[in-house]
């Protein structure tokens, strides 16, 4: 067992820049020969976040997401999963027990958008069940897997717990409230956890 500083690096704006720089395309620089401008220069407008976002689902880079204003959004059985992330995981093409873990993970993540961040004692038990996502989903996924190949396992199995993250928060009123409780957990600490990391839905 290891004690560690959380680092709660903001994974979710570094995963949408990623994300919106490989959509967007870079502008022809001007040629050297062309003569300079004397008129003030003018920068196309940029995107909106919801422009950038329908581009990216229509890339097939996203799922189609709820983008209610809601920060929660339709939860219509109640089991603590949006309802587009609920089916985002179920078309994965995963085992039913790695679907499992996931959707452990994407349940500490819809906690994330609706604790309340004035409650510290829930907010540092929200932080070590968000460990045990990650616990969870990294035994999970490398369950059977030869040594060979459990690095490479391991980094699919790291691209869905980030595309979980960045799902989640998808809309403004999600990202900025995401983006509030990482700072309310800045310099908490948590242990990595053992024995039993994964919940029986």
């Amino acid at each position: 067992m290891f004690t560690s500083t959380v680092r709660f690096t903001r994974h979710l704006v570094l995963v949408i820049l990623a994300l919106l720089a490989s959509a967007c395309g870079g502008g022809k620089s001007p040629s050297a020969s062309a003569p300079a401008s004397t008129e003030p220069a003018t920068r196309p407008a940029e995107p909106s976040m919801k422009d950038q976002l329908d581009a990216l689902e229509k890339q097939g880079v996203l799922p189609e997401l709820d983008r209610s204003t809601d920060v929660a959004g339709p939860d219509a059985d109640g089991n603590g999963i949006r309802d587009d992330i609920d089916a985002y995981i179920a078309a994965l093409p995963v085992s039913d027990e790695v679907k499992k873990a996931v959707r452990q993970r994407a349940r500490v993540q819809q906690r994330s958008l609706l604790i309340d961040l004035k409650d510290r004692v829930s907010l540092l038990a929200l932080s070590d069940a968000s460990m045990a996502s990650t616990a969870c989903m990294s035994s999970t996924i490398l369950k059977d897997v030869p040594s060979e190949l459990q690095y490479k396992i391991l980094r699919d199995g790291h691209a869905i717990a980030l595309k979980i993250e960045a799902i989640t928060a998808n809309t403004p009123e999600r990202a900025e409230r995401y983006m509030a409780y990482m700072g309310a957990l800045h310099g908490t600490t948590t242990t990595y956890p053992t024995g039993k990391v994964c919940e029986d839905e």
